[in-house]
């Protein structure tokens, strides 16, 4: 059978493929192969390919998705427009869902709402009750949605304390690809070079899309600033100039050549051929391996099971060897012990280290903000020190979660190997899910204010006048005694000494109490984040330990499972009449023949590649 090359063509001889041999898995009473199967093949016809839209705050990010779908799809203002993670999907009509939080952990509710609603701060919409709203959900016709592509507009990373950081990223571990927004008005920030330095270390597919050049007239010297930039900071990810604005009348006036000048078919080219068609193939190779592997599983048993009916002479032989392989399958499941072992290790190590490292940031962090506290009036200064101390914290925060979910991929492989010095093949690696990996960080809160105010004019002259009547009166009535007033150039000189000795004194001491409370607000903001952060990561790493330990128990279980369905049916084979082994026999062959089938033309599958136009 020749491969098709078209993709759509391929997945419709994949779909076959897994109906064949989920029929003979259904048949063999396989349920978990035929659940497996079903799984592949909603992946294969069904593909959801994640899009993140990630970028600081008013950096055009909405409106590149509205114009990129031509569909009003993400809230545009002039304030804080998404507030909220926006998924947009593909549907042939138009709607829009909340995606409401439910007590006790429960799974979250979905709630229509009009497409207008959209336009609004959802965060307290009436519809959810006063309950917590995690994310909207929105579906519309287009077709880069059509194709596949999902896109997610996600709130602003930047402002005071860059509080939509940490959710940001928790988004990335489960995205396909990231579109990187940064306007042209300015080079890259510091906080927006730390934010892609984290996100393509979780994300590498990317591209940064340069946005609002139809609003700043040096924009290409902007760009190539950049570029130098991500070269000195060892990034490669391509930049792509755009206009939001061009593109829409474009739409509107069925313009090409603006279209051309807007660069949005950069933007689609990128979509498509770096991110559509890479993530199609990778998908495919996923479930084109699930078919292969489940088709062995069930040959395993027809082959045991129609060698020993042909010939029972070999069925003695085919028992004692499938009884070895049984006993071999026991002892690498027995070394579930090791697996297990080197995985609750594993994540021991990596909780302890995760939180050893988030502490020696924080302490860091401490370190120098009080530096900055003794060098200064906190009083003044106040506002600058907390954005500055929030936004190192964000910071740590982020480069932390990065360094979990490397080491957490590190450890599945580390676990993988395990089982294949213990001779189980075909060991899958697991997709470390983005809910596991921080999705549900929470936003850093700000730093409390200081209760000391700044000292004024008049409380400054207060406390030298206070100072100053004592060594007047003092030296007055000394000086009275020699026949002098008790007002006299003696006596109101020495109180200017002492009333300015005692100003000095009472500030050092007021400026020694605001430094403290300042340095006590610092401590404190800093140990209310570590817990927090401490607990979901932990938490986090518990889920990843019971991701983990799921998906290869159930590797283990299938194999154990597969050898114990061929010793039965070598058994049973025994038990057979003569013409229910003829009829048993044909059966067999006709499953072995479908099988050998699914399996050539899965290899031949994997070895071929879709044609890319």
């Amino acid at each position: 059978m020749t491969q098709p090359n078209e993709p759509a063509k391929q997945v419709k001889v994949i779909v076959e493929l897994i109906d064949h041999t989920s029929k003979i898995a259904d048949v063999n009473q396989r349920g978990d192969l035929v659940e497996r199967l079903a799984r592949a093949k909603d992946r294969i016809t069904d593909p959801q390919i994640r899009v993140v839209v990630a970028g600081q705050l008013k950096q055009g990010k909405s409106q590149l998705l509205n114009s990129l779908l031509n569909v009003p799809v993400a809230r545009v203002g002039d304030d804080e427009s998404t507030v909220l993670p926006t998924v947009v999907s593909y549907s042939e009509n138009t709607s829009a869902k909340l995606i409401v939080a439910r007590p006790d952990g429960a799974e979250p509710e979905v709630i229509d709402i009009p497409m207008a609603d959209i336009k609004t701060d959802l965060r307290r919409a009436p519809q959810a009750g006063g309950r917590e709203v995690l994310r909207v959900e929105v579906t519309a016709a287009g077709p880069l949605l059509k194709n596949g592509l999902a896109f997610v507009d996600t709130p602003g990373v930047g402002g005071h304390g860059q509080p939509h950081l940490s959710a940001t990223l928790g988004l990335l571990p489960d995205a396909h690809a990231v579109l990187m927004c940064s306007d042209t008005s300015q080079e890259f920030t510091e906080p927006e070079m730390t934010f892609m330095r984290q996100a393509f270390e979780i994300c590498p597919v990317a591209a940064i899309i340069a946005t609002k050049t139809d609003l700043y007239p040096h924009w290409r010297k902007i760009v190539e600033a950049n570029k130098t930039h991500l070269e000195r900071a060892g990034l490669s990810t391509p930049m792509i100039p755009s206009s939001s604005l061009l593109r829409s009348h474009a739409i509107q006036l069925n313009d090409k050549e603006l279209n051309d000048e807007s660069n949005f078919p950069a933007i689609v080219r990128f979509l498509t051929e770096q991110v559509l068609t890479r993530q199609n193939d990778h998908i495919r190779d996923q479930v084109v391996a699930e078919i292969r592997s489940s088709a062995e599983h069930l040959t395993l048993a027809v082959n045991t099971e129609l060698a020993a009916l042909n010939d029972p002479d070999v069925r003695d032989r085919l028992t004692e060897d499938l009884e070895r392989r049984k006993e071999e399958a026991q002892e690498a499941l027995q070394q579930t012990a090791l697996w297990q072992q080197v995985l609750n290790d594993g994540i021991a190590d990596l909780t302890a280290d995760i939180d050893h490292d988030l502490r020696g940031r924080f302490r860091v962090i401490g370190q120098h903000i009080e530096k900055e506290i003794d060098s200064c009036d906190p009083t003044q200064h106040w506002a600058e020190i907390g954005a500055e101390l929030e936004s190192a914290i964000a910071t740590a925060v982020g480069d932390n979660f990065v360094w979990a979910y490397q080491r957490a991929r590190a450890l599945a492989e580390e676990v993988a190997r395990t089982f294949m010095e213990a001779g189980l093949d075909a060991i899958k690696m697991p997709q470390i899910d983005a809910r596991e990996m921080g999705a549900s960080l929470g936003e850093i809160k700000s730093m409390a204010n200081l209760e000391a105010k700044p000292i004024g004019k008049a409380r400054k002259v207060g406390i030298g006048m206070q100072g100053s009547y004592g060594g007047v009166l003092m030296f007055g009535m000394m000086t009275s005694l020699a026949g002098l007033g008790m007002f006299n150039p003696l006596s109101l000189g020495a109180g200017l000494l002492m009333g300015r000795s005692a100003y000095r004194e009472n500030m050092d001491n007021r400026m020694a109490r605001v430094r403290n409370e300042a340095k006590l607000n610092t401590r404190r903001f800093i140990d209310d984040v570590s817990f927090v952060v401490n607990k979901e990561s932990r938490d986090r790493l518990k889920g990843i330990q019971r991701q983990l330990r799921d998906h290869y128990r159930g590797i283990a279980n299938q194999t154990t499972r597969s050898l114990n369905e061929s010793l039965q049916a070598t058994i049973a084979s025994a038990k057979l009449e003569e013409n229910e082994r003829n009829t048993r026999v044909k059966e067999l062959e006709r499953q072995l023949n479908i099988l050998k089938q699914v399996t050539d033309h899965a290899q031949k599958l994997a070895e071929a590649r879709p044609a890319v136009s």
